[in-house]
């Protein structure tokens, strides 16, 4: 049983439970990115399994198309993606893959970076833009603390904890 009805689109699914969605399994979060492509979703796609604060700063750069200016740091990200503005497509999706690795190593920093995210996503709402967050955790027991006062909730397809647990059991993981 899906926690979600398909009535809603998938963005705004997202959406109503924060800017950030995480996943387990890597073919939900594919199925999920085929789907936003669809919608007309600009799509950034980071594996992170090898991320330190320092290289992911020089990562998002590259992958977001930042100014040299950027000045790889959280507030300069904030900045940055408050300048961006995808005037042709609906929005724009950054894909965390393997987002754990990281986590396990700074935490406060992924939480910073997420926050940021989220307050973005809201600044984006107003110029009806959408600006989404997902994360791929090969661990289905991560967690964060509250984003912009909400705690980053499991996809509609992983929400129970045991359907994580299950696939993890069932399935490999893929090395995107």
């Amino acid at each position: 049983m899906e926690l979600f009805t398909n009535d809603i689109e998938l963005d705004l699914q997202i959406l109503q439970n924060g800017a950030i969605s995480m996943y387990h399994d890597q073919i939900i979060l594919d199925k999920d990115l085929n789907e936003l492509k669809k919608l007309d979703y600009q799509i950034a796609d980071f594996n992170t399994s090898t991320w330190t604060p320092t290289t992911a700063h020089q990562e998002l750069k590259n992958g977001l198309d930042f100014p040299a200016y950027y000045g790889e740091n959280l507030d300069a990200l904030n900045d940055c993606l408050g300048d961006l503005n995808p005037t042709d497509q609906k929005g724009l999706v950054i894909v965390f893959r393997h987002f754990d690795n990281i986590a396990t190593t700074d935490k406060e920093w992924c939480e910073g970076l997420l926050d940021v995210i989220t307050e973005q996503s809201r600044q984006w709402l107003l110029t009806n833009k959408r600006l989404i967050g997902l994360i791929q955790s090969d661990d289905p027991d991560l967690s964060f603390s509250k984003l912009g006062g909400l705690n980053p909730t499991w996809n509609g397809e992983e929400w129970i904890d045991d359907k994580r647990r299950k696939n993890e059991k069932a399935r490999p993981h893929n090395t995107k």
